[in-house]
């Protein structure tokens, strides 16, 4: 690699970097969609200086910034005018492979879904799913990877029978629409409610980063900072009805947090199970939670040699998952026999397998470690 190329690189990196930290502030709920996009269009600008010549540089910045500013209309919900206008111009640059096609033509997708344009949103997706059919049977025949094939087909598919549900008139309780959202606006109560919500987000997100990159801090530092956000928010909170959700959605993330520290920080197999059990007790909102959290707790079991804990813990949730796979492939078998494309109920036949696949393998490392050498 010649200097220039190295040059070119290291400027590429570092786009890249600034552009995901600005994405993170933008998505803000005080942020408006106006602004994040001027604070990007100044930082597309800063990097195109800096390189004007280099066409490649100038172009990936330029295309970055168009898939960004489409990924916070799809998160904002600006008017609909102004998702047409970022997807236009993502189209017009260029997508640079594949995957970075598929992620804006969902987030346009479902922006058209969002404003109940359902007719160009399957404009989008149906000549996509064609082509993504078509890869997906040239890698099978070829015996290449086909997980970006799968996992596209089912996430997009998903996201056609939403539309194609929405152009029949029947109701989606899981995806709201511009039309439910303004005939339903928050109450002063929920307002305040997210807002605080933000705001321990984000001092949760600090004692993170106080551990995550050296992880050089004790665990008990670590946890009375946790624990000090905790009591400050639920303080603030209060303890009316109005606020009992987010007291226990508090509780909740400060436990799984611990537990994320506890592991990350390689405490004693003690630590980290008396973390566990407090997860446990504080219950799951969502399978896919519970997953996460049972796979960074099952590692500690494997890493502290205490594979009958861990396989305690696996196996009824292998079993769970092994039982929702098949009723999700149930629904959509059902579904397309009666010549209708399955809109998305829950967690996706994609996530159900990739899952189990990392479960099954932690399961196999537990049980090779309980038979011994």
């Amino acid at each position: 690699m010649t200097t220039k190329e190295e040059e070119s690189d290291e400027l590429s990196k570092e786009f890249v970097v600034a552009n995901v930290r600005l994405l993170v502030e933008s998505l803000e709920r005080t942020r408006t969609f106006a602004e994040a996009v001027n604070d990007h269009r100044r930082l597309e600008a800063e990097f195109v200086a800096r390189a004007p010549d280099n066409e490649f540089h100038v172009l990936e910045t330029r295309r970055g910034i168009a898939e960004t500013i489409l990924s916070l209309a799809y998160e904002k919900h600006p008017p609909f005018e102004a998702c047409r206008a970022a997807w236009n111009e993502a189209v017009r640059l260029g997508f640079k492979d594949l995957a970075a096609r598929c992620d804006a033509s969902r987030f346009y997708a479902d922006c058209c879904r969002y404003d109940e344009k359902t007719e160009e949103g399957l404009a989008v997706l149906e000549p996509l799913l064609a082509e993504l059919e078509r890869g997906f049977e040239e890698a099978k025949a070829a015996q290449t990877f086909t997980g970006l094939y799968e996992q596209e087909l089912a996430n997009l598919g998903d996201l056609q029978g939403a539309l194609l549900a929405q152009q029949r008139g029947e109701p989606n309780p899981e995806r709201s629409t511009r039309r439910l959202d303004e005939a339903h606006p928050p109450t002063p109560e929920e307002e305040r409610n997210d807002a605080l919500w933000d705001e321990f987000s984000e001092a949760c997100l600090a004692v993170y980063k106080t551990f995550a990159r050296t992880r050089e801090r004790s665990f008990a530092d670590v946890a009375a900072d946790y624990k000090r956000v905790e009591a400050e928010f639920t303080a603030r909170a209060g303890e009316d009805e109005a606020t009992q959700d987010l007291v226990l959605s508090v509780k909740e993330r400060i436990a799984d947090d611990l537990l994320r520290a506890a592991t990350m920080l390689e405490q004693p197999f003690e630590v980290c199970r008396e973390a566990w059990n407090e997860v446990v007790r504080l219950g799951f909102p969502e399978l896919w939670e519970q997953c996460w959290m049972a796979r960074r707790y099952v590692e500690a079991c494997l890493r502290n040699h205490k594979p009958e804990e861990g396989l305690a813990v696996l196996e009824p949730l292998v079993a769970e998952l092994e039982r929702g796979l098949d009723a999700e492939l149930k629904r959509r078998s059902e579904a397309q026999a009666k010549g209708e494309v399955p809109m998305q109920a829950g967690l996706t036949p994609t996530y159900y397998q990739s899952m189990l696949r990392s479960l099954r393998e932690l399961r196999d490392k537990l049980e090779a470690q309980r038979s011994g050498p």
